[in-house]
């Protein structure tokens, strides 16, 4: 390796410095000479990317992509990285960075927060990838294994069953607008995301059949409101929800949302989320979990259940049980509303 150094010095192809960036990319004098053949010179060294530069470009792709949606999600991959990785190896060239040196710092990050860290190890190693395509580096120092610490898995808190006609009630006596109430209620019998709930169009629910009808989101979208897996999911509600909808619609014609304060907008899937945690400590993704204790308790299939919820399957049941069981759905949503509402 040292007299391919010296040759190259000689020759002028390489300077000390570019030098030093070169042969963290090779193993042997021989992979040396191959690279310093390929016109990989200290001038194109001297224009290596930092880990930053190199990051932040990435960042700045994803956003004009599309690929995040919602505001959190927009957010977290900058708020991560300065809050944990730029001091590390922000400032050193991408070459320059070895495994090592990102697990010392991303190891106690492991333990401390597995799920935090594993977020920010997958953004890591995808600019890393990128890097690698573009052929700035030769290989991806980001490590893939990690210990972990061993804790009881963490669930989105959830209402017991039996507490839901005390909610019902509840959100009647409140002073939320009977626009946020009428969602509230939706949301509880559909079991449907926040982002669903607060984004439903006029134009996806039938008045004449009450059937609401959700597209599917096309790959790259960033419309919200959409089915998150990607299937498109039509429901027919019970009676008692269709009247409340069809009295909102008819009282703003104009807006293109079912659910809408101003008349222009939909309303805030937050503010939905808020309003429920002033009953209790409960959010709305957790309506699917009370509405299938519901459902071990009443004696309903599995399968139904999980068609109601819209759930995905794994294994013989994805490949094989594709009934949309739309009627038993719309009958078990009537059974369930009447509970809710203390009819049974």
């Amino acid at each position: 390796m040292v007299p391919v150094c010296k040759q190259l010095l000689k020759d002028n192809v390489a300077t000390t410095e570019g030098l030093k960036a070169l042969v963290t990319r090779v193993h042997t004098a021989h992979d040396l000479s191959l690279l310093a053949a390929r016109n990989v010179n200290d001038d194109k060294v001297s224009k290596m990317q930092t880990f930053d530069k190199a990051y932040r470009d990435w960042y700045q792709r994803q956003l004009r992509s599309g690929i995040w949606t919602h505001r959190a999600s927009i957010s977290r991959p900058l708020t991560f990285y300065e809050t944990y990785a730029e001091k590390h190896i922000g400032g050193l060239r991408l070459d320059e960075i070895r495994r090592s040196t990102i697990k010392a710092f991303m190891q106690p990050l492991f333990m401390s927060n597995p799920a935090l860290a594993s977020k920010l190890l997958g953004y890591i190693n995808k600019v890393f990838e990128e890097a690698m395509d573009n052929e700035l580096i030769d290989a991806n120092p980001t490590p893939q294994k990690f210990a972990k610490p061993n804790r009881e898995p963490s669930h989105a808190p959830s209402l017991q069953f039996e507490q839901l006609p005390e909610l019902w009630s509840w959100i009647k006596l409140q002073e939320f607008s009977d626009t946020m109430k009428a969602a509230m209620r939706l949301t509880i019998v559909t079991a449907h995301r926040a982002a669903v709930i607060s984004n439903m169009k006029k134009t996806h629910y039938d008045q004449e059949s009450g059937v609401w009808a959700i597209p599917r989101k096309p790959k790259g979208s960033t419309e919200v409101g959409l089915m998150k897996s990607r299937r498109a999911f039509d429901a027919r509600l019970p009676i008692g929800l269709r009247h409340e909808l069809e009295r909102l619609i008819t009282a703003s014609q104009d807006c293109d949302y079912v659910f809408s304060i101003d008349g222009k907008r939909p309303i805030n899937a937050e503010s939905l989320r808020r309003n429920f945690k002033r009953f209790g400590p409960i959010t709305t993704h957790g309506f699917r979990n009370t509405f299938k204790t519901w459902c071990l308790h009443n004696d309903v299939d599995d399968f139904l259940a999980d068609r109601y919820c819209d759930h995905a399957f794994k294994g013989l049941d994805k490949n094989y049980r594709r009934d949309d069981l739309f009627e038993q759905r719309a009958e078990l949503a009537k059974r369930y509303f009447d509970f809710i509402r203390g009819a049974s």
